[in-house]
């Protein structure tokens, strides 16, 4: 009787043990359910692009819905030549990035890092650059008008032969080369009305402006109100009816070889000691 009342008791929980083994071993026969990618992973690879992949990009955008290449990584990339149809570009990565002789009209590149990417011969014209890293950048012979590059840090960056017209107040040019650079303006190509450079407040601390223009052509006049010129070599540079209100001219190179600094406006406003 000991024997069957003990089985009695003891059947259920045999039974409930034998389950969970048969529920466990099932379990472990299954395949593990797949995992989601994360989100970390799709972005770092969708940002890691090639030229091939920039210009597909760029063939299915207009200059009416530009392409969407904000904060994406394009550094060291041949991108010379190609036409950016107005892209978004603000946030990016173009450290060391190939741009010469690309069509960039119209582009936005708001604190981009474009520390020493070459620009040469490109056109930025009617392109939005606030707060961009162009440190050591290339930019001779490009055209950069009616640009807007408020904060900009254009530090050792080579302007030379480029045309810049636009705004820069409170941008860094500390030693940038501007020499032979075009800062006037020519009206009978002025499509937006008349402009003018703008250099309000700009760190221009020994820059080269060696042989540059910032003549009055008609109404319109280079603004280096209040901009720091200090150790700038200005040999050669013409600066008629350009307005150097408060402007400091401290220690500069070739003073006597300025052009048109009589006929500068508030030049007697201007700091020279």
């Amino acid at each position: 009787m000991r024997s069957l009342r003990e089985w009695v008791v003891r059947a259920p929980i045999a039974a409930l043990a034998l389950g969970c083994v048969v529920r466990y071993a099932a379990a472990q026969s299954r395949p593990p359910p797949e995992r989601p990618r994360s989100a970390t992973t799709v972005s770092d690879t969708a940002e890691k692009l090639t030229r091939a992949a920039v210009v597909a990009r760029l063939a299915g955008a207009s200059e009416q819905q530009p392409a969407e290449l904000a904060g994406l990584d394009l550094s060291g990339l041949d991108l010379s030549r190609v036409d950016f149809k107005r892209a978004n570009l603000s946030d990016a990565r173009l450290v060391r990035t190939n741009l010469s002789g690309a069509q960039m009209f119209g582009v936005t590149l708001n604190r981009a890092i474009a520390r020493e990417a070459d620009f040469s011969g490109a056109v930025l014209d009617i392109s939005v650059l606030r707060g961009t890293d162009l440190t050591g950048a290339k930019l001779r012979d490009a055209s950069l008008y009616a640009v807007v590059a408020l904060g900009a840090n254009l530090t050792e960056a080579d302007l030379s032969g480029a045309r810049l017209i636009g705004t820069l107040a409170d941008a860094k040019l500390v030693r940038t080369k501007l020499v032979r650079t075009h800062l006037g303006a020519d009206p009978a190509n002025q499509p937006m009305g008349l402009m003018r450079t703008d250099l309000t407040g700009a760190d221009l601390t020994e820059a080269n402006f060696r042989d540059a223009d910032m003549r009055k052509v008609s109404l319109v006049r280079a603004n280096l109100t209040r901009a720091d010129l200090s150790g700038a070599d200005l040999s050669g540079a013409d600066v008629t009816d350009a307005d150097v209100s408060a402007t400091v001219f401290r220690a500069i190179r070739g003073r006597e070889k300025i052009r048109g600094l009589d006929k500068a406006r508030n030049v007697d406003k201007a700091i020279f000691q």
